[in-house]
C-alpha cells in the first residue's frame, strides 16, 4: 500500500541531493594550502587534536583534527605570527614566513591554565572529544555527550548504540532512548537544530537507528530545561549532530561482515519479498489489487472475482541465514572560490542483516500459567541511509544545507507453536504472522548564521522540513489448532463465517504520512554597560507545523460451513488460499472488517517565543536564564463508532528556567538548575483506531476509544514537569573529566501506558492514560581519566595510551493513579520505562605510532517497567529485567590508509528477559514469572576500511 507513492518521494529526494553530489565529484580535483603542521604534546608526542590555531591579525582560524594536523589555504605570501591555544597548555605564537607554502610543527608545554573560552571565527570543528567537552562546559543548561572521535574507537553502528554510552542513557528494542529512567515519550529529539520526525505509529519516538555512527558529528544530550530549548521534554533533549565543513580532501570506503550465535549460518522460514526488499521497499508486490472497491462485502456477486484479485502470497520456505553486511562510503572536500569556503560531505551507508531468534512467551495470573508459547522469528532488516551536507562560510557568516535521507525494510516471519504438558484436555496450536514494514525518512535544515566582527552580535536560523512515510502492506495472521490429546485429529485452520483479522486468515494494510515544517530563529546581543561589566541578552521563536495522515483497511477470508470447508481447513499455510481453493461457492472469499475509526488525520501548531539573559556576577558566578512561552494547537479527525469527532486543543503555558553556576576554581564549577518542561500526548495516544499486536498477544488503542479507564473516552492532557538539578563538575586536564550530580523531577498529568480489559480474539490490551501524579529522583556520576599517572608513579611509559571513561546513574520513581476504575491498583509505582541504576564504563588504548586502538565496553541498567497492569485487565505489571552487555573492538591501521577492525559484542551472551510482577509488590526479582524471553547471542564482527 503505497509503494508507487514511495518510491517517486524516494526519487523526488535523490534528486534533491544530485546537485550537490555532482558538486562533492567536480570539486576533488581542487586542493591549496600554504600553511601546515603537526601539533603535539611536548612530553610525550602524542598528537593533541582540537588545538585552536589561528594567524594573528586575521579572522582565518581552525583546529587541529584527531592525528594533530591543521592546514590553512589560499595564504599570500609574506610574514605571519601563529598562535596556538589549547586548554591546560601554554599559549604558544610563532612566526612564519609563506613563500609559496610552510611547515610549521609545533611542541606545546601543558600547564594548570584556567579553562577559558576561545572564540574563532571561522567554521569551528565540533567532533573532537575536547571539543564537545568545552561546549558541554560552557552550555547553559546540564549537558551530557559524546563526540565522534569517541565513536570511532567502538563497534557501534548507529546512533542508537552510540546513545547508550552517555550517563542516564539506555536503549530499548534497539532503537528508543530512555533518559534518567524515563520512557522514550518524555524524551524530545532535534536532528542538526530542528525537530526529528517520530518514525512510529503508535508512539512519540525517534526511532535512533536511523542514523550510521559514522555520519554523526557529536550528540548533545540536555538534561535541564533553558530558554533556547524547547520545551516539551522531561527526560532529555537530545540534538545529533551530523558531519558539518570538512577539515580536508577525504574518501572513506569501508565493509564489515558480521556472525550471530543462533542466527547466522542456521536454517530458518522466511516469506519470499519483493524484487526491491534489498533497497528496503516493497515494490507493490504486497499492495492491495488494482481496482479494488472502497470496501468489500462478501455478500455482493463481484465477491468472487474481487477474492480472486488477492494471490497466495503465504508461501513459506526455508534458507540458511547468510552473514550480515555493512558498506559505507564518505566523500568530504573543501575549497575556496575567491572569499568562500565551501565544504562538502557525502555519505551512503548500506546495511543487510537478519536474525533467527527463540522466543518463550507465558501468561500468568498470579502464579496461574495462562498460555505457553515457542516463537521462531525470523526478521530481516535492509537500511539504506544517504547524507549530503553542504556548507558555506563567508566572512562572518556561515551556511549550512543538511540533508538526510533514510530507508528501511524489515521482513519477517513468526511461526508460534503452543506447549501443553500430558493431561491437558486443550488443544495445540500453530499460528502464522507474516509481516513487511517500511519507513522512509527525509529530513533538511537550511540554516545560517551571522556574527559582528567584535563578536558581540550573532543571529542564527533554521530552515527545517521532515517526511515520514511509513508503509504495512499484507501483513497476514493465521491460527491453526487440534484437539490434544487426541490423536486422530488434525491442525484446522481458525476461518470462521466472518472476519476474524488475528487468527482466520486477516491481511492487514496500513500507510502512514507526516510532514513537519518548522522555522526558529534567534538573536543574541552582548551588552556592554562599562570597560568592567558586560552581559548577554538572546530572543528568539520557534514555528513547527506538524500534519499526519494514518489510514488502514482490515480485510480476511471467510468460509460457509459445508462440505468444503473441512478438507479445506485442514490444508497446509502454502496451500490454504492457492487459486482453486478461493473465489468459488463454498470455498473462501474476502471480505473486510475496516472501522471508520481505523483511519484519522492529525495536525499540530506550535508558536513559541523566549527570552533569556545570561549575567556574570563577579568573576566566578554566573547566571543564565529567563523564559519561554509556547502556545500550541492540537487536533484530530476521526470516528467513534459511526460519529465522527474532532478533538481540538489548545494549551499555552509559560516555562520559567534558570541555571546557576560558580566557579570554584580555574578547573571546576557547580551548577544549579530548575526549569518547568512539558510532556504532549501523541496523535496514536488518542486515536481510537485498533490494532491487535501478535507479539504482545494484545489490542492496542487510544484514549478516545471506551475503555474501563475512561468509560467514554477522553482526550489526555499535557504533562507538567517540574525540573530541579545540581552538578559538580571538574576539568582535571585536557580531555579529563568528572562530573556528579542530583536530580529531582515532579510530574502532574503523566501519561502512562497501562493493561484494560480485551475484547473479541483478545484476552487483554493496552491503551494510555494520564496518571494523577508522580515524582522522580537520583544520582548521576561521570568520569574520564587518563591513565598517564601510573607512569608517572612507577617511572613507566605503559599507561599514557589508556583512557577510563564511565558513568553511573542512580534513580527512583514513584506515581499514583486517581482514576475511578483503577484508583488503588496502581500505587506508589514506579514510572514506566523507569530504571533503578544504569552503568556505563570502558577503557579505550589508543597509540597513534603504531595504529592501534581498542576498547573495552561494561553497560548494564536495572528493571524497568514495560506496561503498567491492573486487576482489570487480568493481568501484572510487565517489566524489563537487567541486560549487561560486555562489547570489545581492536583496529589497527595498515599503511597509512587500510584501516582492520574486529569486534565482539555481547560477549557475556545475555538474554533478553521481560517478568510480570506476579506479586505486585513493583519489583521484579526472583519470585516472579517470566513473560518473555529470548538469547540475541554473541556477535562477532570484522571489517576493513580505506581512507585516501
Amino acid at each position: 500500500m503505497g509503494s508507487k507513492e514511495q518510491a517517486e518521494e524516494f526519487c523526488r529526494n535523490m534528486n534533491r541531493l544530485l546537485l550537490t553530489f555532482f558538486l562533492s565529484i567536480i570539486s576533488l580535483s581542487v586542493f591549496a594550502g600554504n600553511i601546515k603542521g603537526k601539533v603535539t604534546d611536548a612530553s610525550t608526542g602524542n598528537p593533541l587534536s582540537g588545538v585552536v590555531v589561528s594567524i594573528k591579525n586575521t579572522d582565518k582560524g581552525l583546529q587541529t583534527n584527531e592525528n594533530g594536523e591543521y592546514e590553512f589555504s589560499d595564504i599570500a605570501n609574506g610574514s605571519y605570527e601563529l598562535v596556538f591555544t589549547y586548554i591546560t597548555y601554554k599559549k604558544q605564537l610563532l612566526p612564519v614566513l609563506v613563500n609559496g607554502g610552510a611547515v610549521v610543527n609545533v611542541k606545546l608545554l601543558p600547564e594548570g591554565n584556567e579553562l577559558k573560552d576561545v572564540t574563532v571565527k571561522t567554521s569551528r570543528i565540533t567532533h573532537t572529544e575536547n571539543a564537545v567537552l568545552m561546549e558541554i562546559r560552557k552550555s547553559n543548561s546540564v549537558v551530557s555527550g559524546i563526540s565522534s572521535a569517541q565513536i570511532s574507537k567502538t563497534m557501534d553502528r548507529n546512533a542508537a548504540d552510540v546513545v547508550k554510552r552517555v550517563p542516564g542513557v539506555t536503549i530499548q528494542d534497539d532503537r528508543f532512548i530512555m533518559i534518567r529512567g524515563l520512557f522514550d515519550r518524555y524524551n524530545a529529539v532535534w536532528l542538526n537544530d530542528a525537530g526529528a520526525p517520530s518514525s512510529e505509529v503508535d508512539k512519540k519516538s525517534f526511532s535512533f537507528d536511523l542514523i550510521p555512527s559514522g555520519l554523526i558529528d557529536r550528540i548533545l544530550i540536555f538534561k535541564t530545561p533553558s530558554p533556547e530549548l524547547p520545551g516539551d521534554f522531561a527526560g532529555g533533549m537530545v540534538k545529533i549532530y551530523t558531519s558539518s565543513m570538512p577539515e580536508k580532501n577525504q574518501v572513506i570506503v569501508g565493509y564489515q561482515t558480521s556472525f550471530r550465535d543462533g542466527s547466522t549460518g542456521t536454517n530458518a522460514s522466511y516469506s519470499p519479498g519483493s524484487k526491491t526488499d534489498w533497497l528496503g521497499y516493497d515494490d507493490g508486490m504486497r499492495g492491495l489489487p488494482g481496482n479494488l472497491p472502497a470496501y468489500i462485502n462478501k455478500a455482493d456477486v463481484e465477491n468472487n472475482s474481487i477474492t480472486k484479485l488477492f494471490s497466495n502470497d503465504w508461501i513459506i520456505k526455508n534458507k540458511t541465514i547468510s552473514p550480515d553486511s555493512r558498506f559505507n562510503f564518505s566523500l568530504a572536500n573543501v575549497f575556496n572560490i575567491k572569499k568562500v569556503k565551501i565544504g562538502n560531505t557525502l555519505g551512503v551507508a548500506y546495511t543487510n542483516t537478519a536474525t533467527n531468534y527463540k522466543i518463550h512467551r507465558q501468561d500468568w495470573d498470579s502464579a496461574t500459567l495462562n498460555t505457553d508459547y515457542n516463537d521462531q522469528q525470523y526478521k530481516s532488516n535492509v537500511s539504506v541511509g544517504i547524507l549530503e551536507n553542504l556548507v558555506a562560510t563567508v566572512g562572518n557568516s556561515k551556511f549550512e544545507f543538511k540533508n538526510l535521507y533514510n530507508q528501511i525494510g524489515v521482513s519477517s516471519l513468526t511461526v508460534r507453536t503452543s506447549n501443553f504438558t500430558p493431561g491437558d484436555s486443550t488443544s495445540e496450536e500453530r499460528s502464522y504472522a507474516i509481516g513487511y514494514e517500511s519507513r522512509a525518512t527525509y529530513a533538511s535544515q537550511l540554516s545560517g548564521t551571522h556574527t559582528s566582527r567584535d563578536d558581540n552580535r550573532k543571529y542564527t536560523w533554521t530552515l527545517g522540513y521532515s517526511d515520514l512515510f511509513k508503509n504495512q502492506p499484507d501483513l497476514r495472521r493465521i491460527k491453526y489448532a487440534n484437539q490434544y490429546p487426541n490423536p486422530d485429529s488434525m491442525y484446522s485452520a481458525q476461518v470462521a463465517p466472518y472476519v476474524d483479522i488475528v487468527n482466520g486468515g486477516g491481511r492487514y494494510y496500513s500507510s502512514l504520512y507526516e510532514h513537519v515544517y518548522s522555522f526558529s530563529h534567534q538573536l543574541s546581543q552582548k551588552i556592554k554597560v562599562n570597560d568592567n561589566y558586560s552581559f548577554d541578552v538572546s530572543l528568539g521563536n520557534y514555528i513547527e507545523y506538524k500534519s499526519r495522515i494514518f489510514s488502514a483497511r482490515q480485510l480476511g477470508y471467510t468460509i460457509a460451513p459445508g462440505p468444503f470447508a473441512f478438507p479445506l481447513k485442514h490444508l497446509p499455510v502454502n496451500e490454504i488460499f492457492a487459486a482453486e481453493n478461493v473465489g468459488e461457492t463454498g470455498k473462501f472469499k474476502i471480505d473486510e472488517a475496516t472501522n471508520k475509526y481505523d483511519s484519522y488525520s492529525a495536525k499540530n501548531r506550535m508558536i513559541a517565543s523566549f527570552v533569556s539573559v545570561k549575567l556574570p556576577l563577579g568573576t566566578k558566578i554566573n547566571v543564565s536564564g529567563g523564559v519561554r512561552y509556547e502556545d500550541n494547537r492540537q487536533s484530530l479527525k476521526t470516528y467513534l463508532n459511526q460519529n465522527e469527532i474532532g478533538p481540538d486543543v489548545a494549551t499555552k503555558f509559560w516555562l520559567p528556567s534558570v541555571n546557576i553556576s560558580y566557579n570554584l576554581t580555574e578547573k571546576s564549577l557547580v551548577r544549579v538548575a530548575y526549569g518547568k518542561t512539558l510532556n504532549r500526548p501523541e496523535f496514536r495516544e488518542w486515536s481510537p483506531a485498533y490494532f491487535y499486536d501478535f507479539d504482545e498477544r494484545a489490542g492496542l488503542s487510544g484514549s478516545l476509544r471506551p475503555t474501563t479507564v475512561y468509560p467514554n473516552g477522553d482526550t489526555l492532557k499535557v504533562a507538567e514537569v517540574q525540573n530541579y538539578d545540581a552538578r559538580f563538575e571538574w576539568y582535571p586536564s585536557s580531555g579529563e573529566v568528572l562530573h556528579a550530580g542530583v536530580f529531582y523531577k515532579t510530574f502532574k498529568n503523566p501519561i502512562q501506558k497501562v493493561w484494560v480489559p480485551g475484547s473479541g480474539v483478545d484476552s487483554k490490551a493496552y491503551t494510555f492514560i494520564n496518571a494523577n501524579d508522580a515524582y522522580c529522583g537520583g544520582v548521576e556520576l561521570e568520569f574520564r581519566k587518563n591513565l598517564m599517572f601510573i607512569d608517572n608513579v612507577f617511572k613507566t611509559n605503559a599507561f599514557k595510551d589508556f583512557m577510563l571513561v564511565g558513568n553511573l546513574t542512580l534513580s527512583a520513581s514513584s506515581m499514583t493513579i486517581d482514576t475511578a476504575a483503577i484508583k488503588n491498583q496502581i500505587h506508589k509505582a514506579p514510572l514506566q520505562g523507569q530504571s533503578p541504576y544504569v552503568i556505563n564504563i570502558g577503557a579505550f588504548y589508543q597509540n597513534d605510532k603504531l595504529g592501534l586502538q581498542g576498547s573495552l565496553l561494561y553497560n548494564v541498567f536495572g528493571a524497568r517497567t514495560y506496561i503498567l497492569g491492573t486487576a482489570l485487565a487480568g493481568g501484572e505489571t510487565v517489566g524489563e529485567m537487567p541486560f549487561k552487555s560486555l562489547d570489545v573492538a581492536i583496529s589497527k591501521v595498515f599503511f597509512k590508509h587500510y584501516i582492520v577492525n574486529v569486534g565482539v559484542q555481547n560477549m557475556l551472551n545475555s538474554e533478553v528477559v521481560f517478568k510480570d510482577d506476579s506479586n505486585r509488590d513493583n519489583h521484579f526479582d526472583g519470585n516472579d514469572k517470566i513473560m518473555k524471553s529470548f538469547n540475541p547471542g554473541k556477535y562477532y564482527t570484522v571489517g576493513i576500511k580505506v581512507k585516501f
